[in-house]
């Protein structure tokens, strides 16, 4: 049901790219899809919104990724095809397909699926993660594989969620001193400080 309150928000589909998804009608979380294995540090020379393409599980394999691909018969897929390996302890990151327009202050998180972490040690090295609102790129998930086997990772397989939030920009009042803040019982009590009962 849409809410009359929703903003609206717009999203360019990259190619290769998928738009999220609600799973289900009471999901508030949107399922997104693996594009490619992306550069954490280059841009692609043609297009300087976009990381560089390191694997697109077609064509396109860069010299650095080029020993984790394989070729696996997929879930829910009869073939073989072109995956990425991702290795016990490594960690890899994925383009996600898509860019935004949203208004300032809605933003998004990007989390886990609990699935792929509760069954396969798959978990988001960058979530939550907020992706602003004046953020126009290729939002990326960093996917670490924290256990003792190989995970693949296939085209448009969905890597994560993410969750559309407002954020809340306080005006910021600073004061001098410590005991111009309000005293409370638990006072600088944190880190288990109230026990696990």
């Amino acid at each position: 049901m849409k809410s009359d309150s929703s903003p609206e928000l717009k999203i360019h589909v990259l190619p290769g790219g998928k738009m999220p998804k609600r799973q289900t009608l009471g999901a508030i979380g949107y399922d997104v899809h693996v594009r490619g294995i992306v550069s954490p540090w280059e841009m692609e020379p043609k297009n300087q919104h976009l990381r560089k393409m390191l694997f697109n599980f077609g064509d396109v394999v860069d010299q650095s990724v080029e020993r984790f691909i394989d070729k696996r018969v997929c879930e829910k897929r009869c073939r073989a095809e072109p995956v990425y390996r991702l290795e016990p302890g490594r960690r890899v990151l994925c383009g996600i397909g898509f860019a935004t327009e949203m208004p300032f202050p809605l933003c998004y998180l990007t989390l886990c699926r609990s699935g792929l972490a509760s069954k396969h040690d798959i978990m988001v090295a960058n979530g939550p993660g907020t992706i602003d609102p004046d953020y126009r790129g290729e939002a990326g998930i960093i996917l670490f594989n924290t256990g003792d086997e190989s995970f693949y990772l296939y085209r448009n397989m969905r890597i994560a969620q993410i969750l559309f939030i407002y954020a809340v920009i306080p005006q910021i009042k600073r004061v001098k001193r410590y005991d111009h803040l309000d005293l409370t019982p638990r006072g600088p009590g944190g880190f288990g400080s109230t026990g696990l009962r």
